[in-house]
């Protein structure tokens, strides 16, 4: 279940409900906020309904429900993946995300979803081959196809991670 019309119908309606399949509970506690349009797309993959599922976002309604739901959410740049089929808020902005329980399996759906050609249905998959020049810019050759690649079990070790322990304004 998604938000009804991506959660634009109202500035005061709630994340996750439509008129078809009602709203959308947050696997970790039924009161807590499932967040986003693509919210059941989050809540699904977290209740291990599915082992990955697909959202729309233009604006946090893949990240957001990752956030809250506790799974991995990835919002890729717009035209790594077709939006065919999708009803677009912005041509600019929204794009076809994935929810997943981890970041393998987030990262190697991205490999299976992303646009590897032209997709006619969605001129931002790059009504442009790949290689050719547009506008000055030459839509790159070397998209990778396996995200997996980059996954590393070391791949923080050395880092510094910081926390921020007083409370953002409004987010205490």
């Amino acid at each position: 279940n998604l938000s009804e019309w991506a959660n634009f119908r109202s500035f005061e309606s709630i994340s996750g409900w439509s008129g078809r399949g009602g709203q959308t509970n947050n696997p970790y506690g039924i009161d807590r906020n499932p967040c986003g349009s693509s919210s059941g797309s989050g809540a699904a993959a977290s209740a291990n309904f599915a082992a990955v599922s697909l959202g729309t976002e233009t604006d946090g309604s893949v990240v957001c429900p990752a956030n809250a739901n506790g799974v991995v959410g990835i919002k890729p740049t717009v035209g790594l993946t077709s939006r065919a089929g999708v009803v677009p808020i912005s041509h600019t902005q929204d794009t076809v995300g994935v929810h997943g329980r981890t970041v393998a399996d987030a990262a190697a759906t991205l490999g299976i979803i992303q646009s590897r050609t032209s997709d006619g249905r969605d001129a931002a998959t790059g009504g442009v081959p790949l290689g050719w020049q547009v506008q000055g810019k030459t839509r790159p050759t070397n998209i990778p196809t396996d995200y997996t690649q980059f996954l590393s079990a070391s791949g923080l070790k050395g880092a510094r991670l910081g926390v921020t322990r007083v409370g953002l304004n409004g987010f205490d």
